[in-house]
């Protein structure tokens, strides 16, 4: 009787395990210093905007960042700023023809590329630096 209560026990582990939720995309609150200022630079890259009332979403794809104006400019602190940080805030996937065409925007529009270009056959990226100092990472 004990055996087949611990058959039972590791089907549901098991069951539960395909059942799941699956977690399809994200949203990254990034404090910038002025608004407007910060929608103008993410759509000049191609994201669409949405006022949610309070702060704005920018999205591209599956990547949707939260600009939501800081109180202090001070505030704004990105992580790949921090001494011993990741290069990047975010990281956005996408497949080798949407990074090139979007390094080509980014050139077009005098975008600081802050990391790369490195194009290779089993892995491409490259790392912009917005306008409120986050780098935002695109590899494909």
């Amino acid at each position: 009787m004990g055996e087949h209560s611990a058959q039972e026990e590791k089907r549901d582990e098991t069951s539960v395990g395909k059942d799941r939720a699956r977690i399809k995309n994200a949203s990254f609150v990034l404090l910038v210093a002025h608004i407007q200022d910060a929608v103008d630079f993410y759509e000049g890259i191609g994201f669409t905007t949405e006022d949610i009332g309070g702060h704005i979403h920018v999205s591209h794809g599956g990547a949707t960042f939260i600009l939501h104006e800081a109180a202090n400019p001070s505030d704004i602190r990105p992580c790949s700023s921090a001494e011993g940080g990741v290069y990047f805030d975010a990281f956005c996937y996408t497949d080798k023809q949407g990074l090139r065409q979007l390094y080509d925007l980014f050139i077009a529009n005098h975008i600081e590329i802050a990391r790369g270009p490195i194009w290779s056959e089993g892995w491409s990226e490259l790392t912009i630096r917005d306008n409120n100092g986050y780098c935002i990472a695109f590899g494909a």
